[in-house]
């Protein structure tokens, strides 16, 4: 329920039957919400937890004078003699640290805080001078304004937040740091869920320093935003191990799996860079993974595409983007298209698996029936005609990968999505894998 709505700020209620009440602060960009969302909405009431939710309609860093009218219709609604526990990420991070005195704080997560945005105490990226308002001189976060014991969630590895939480560690001693490697920015994202969650305020209202550390570190392990982060940071160095680790029995015990599985163009990739590398097999494996778990696991907007995308006779052939190589019908061409969401008049296309030479015309499938794709007056165009012709798009062969010719000049795959025939030198766009 709605205590308190102002022009700015937004104060919500869920009443549960904790022992302790948790105060929480959004983050940015939940503006357009603030009136239907707060932070720990759903595990408040999913696990009966007595939340107190503060919201802003406006990016302000919850500097806004409704603040102090807010805050004392939170006191008449708690009372005093309950423990107070304050939460909140990034933006939501630096308000749980700054107002923790004003709000009798007996302990705080504050998860990738930072101490200001304003460039005149310390340094911060131009992007957030659009957010600057007269209220935010001298903004950032002083002893006077610390209270209880207080608890920085950050990633050692990027860079910003970690040079924002030295400098918080600076302003108390009361302040304790717990690096939570590989998170990126969204720590609140790799121990998301109710019950991880649920499980962490419970060792935070204990105030034991070694307990939330550990429950921290427990919850972390089990959910699949830390595996994708390390995954993907792992990708570049240990490719083989990446697609190995996808490609494996365990990865499907994961009850989330999909989480990592619904970031198609970074499977993708590992798909193209271990077939490129002769790991064909491997490739080929977790191609089937991927669709598997899209088809099965996935959203049903994305199960209806995967199936779509997988009702193809002949293999896929990938271009270095991560994308499909199709034959539009419509305006007689090749392009590419994502795995998922390719339009109706787009066709996979795939060289002819009967034919071993090392060239192979390229052809397609459609209403069942196979078709290879010939060049004619700047157009491609569809012939049931299996006896090779002159300008018959095709395959060559070499090594782990594929060039795609119309006989004269090679097919490069751009950026934007689309193919052009305009090279007679192969360069790593005109590199295609078929799995």
């Amino acid at each position: 329920m709605i205590l308190y709505e102002g022009d700015e700020i937004v104060l919500h209620h869920h009443k549960g039957s904790s022992p302790y009440t948790v105060i929480t602060f959004t983050g940015l960009n939940f503006e357009n919400a603030a009136r239907d969302f707060f932070m720990l909405k759903n595990v408040a009431r999913i696990k009966d937890i007595d939340v107190i939710g503060f919201a802003t309609k406006k990016p302000n860093w919850f500097l806004s004078d409704e603040m102090q009218a807010a805050i004392k219709v939170m006191n008449a609604t708690i009372g005093f003699g309950r423990d107070r526990l304050v939460f909140g990420q990034s933006m939501g991070g630096y308000a749980a640290i700054k107002f923790s005195k004003q709000l009798s704080a007996d302990y705080v997560m504050a998860l990738s805080p930072k101490i200001s945005i304003h460039p005149d105490e310390c340094d911060i990226d131009e992007t957030y001078h659009q957010y600057l308002t007269h209220k935010m001189t001298g903004m950032s976060v002083k002893m006077g304004d610390v209270r209880g014991k207080i608890f920085v969630l950050s990633d050692p590895h990027d860079k910003t937040d970690s040079y924002h939480t030295r400098l918080l560690c600076n302003v108390s001693p009361d302040i304790i740091h717990i690096p939570t490697f590989h998170t990126g920015h969204v720590v609140y994202e790799s121990m998301a869920g109710s019950k991880s969650i649920s499980s962490i305020i419970d060792a935070l209202s204990s105030g034991q320093s070694a307990r939330v550390q550990r429950e921290i570190c427990v919850q972390r392990r089990r959910n699949p935003a830390n595996l994708r982060n390390r995954l993907f940071r792992a990708k570049p160095r240990h490719m083989k191990l990446v697609a190995r680790a996808l490609a494996s029995d365990q990865i499907d015990s994961m009850k989330n799996r999909i989480f990592i599985f619904s970031h198609i163009g970074f499977i993708l990739g590992v798909i193209y860079t271990a077939s490129l590398r002769g790991e064909h097999e491997l490739a080929k494996r977790l191609k089937r993974k991927l669709v598997t778990n899209l088809a099965v696991s996935g959203p049903e907007d994305i199960q209806t595409e995967a199936l779509t995308a997988n009702n193809i006779t002949g293999p896929l052939c990938l271009d270095c983007h991560q994308r499909i190589v199709c034959y539009d019908i419509e305006n007689k061409c090749l392009t590419v298209e994502p795995l998922t969401g390719r339009g109706p008049t787009m066709i996979p296309v795939y060289p002819d698996p009967l034919n071993h030479e090392t060239d192979q015309p390229a052809c397609v499938t459609l209403l069942g029936e196979e078709y290879r794709l010939v060049q004619q007056d700047g157009k491609i165009g569809l012939s049931p005609d299996r006896r090779t012709q002159a300008k018959t798009i095709v395959f060559v062969k070499k090594g782990a990968y594929y060039l795609i010719s119309n006989g004269s000049e090679l097919a490069t795959s751009l950026h934007g999505g689309s193919i052009v025939f305009s090279t007679t030198i192969e360069n790593a766009w005109e590199r295609y894998v078929v799995l």
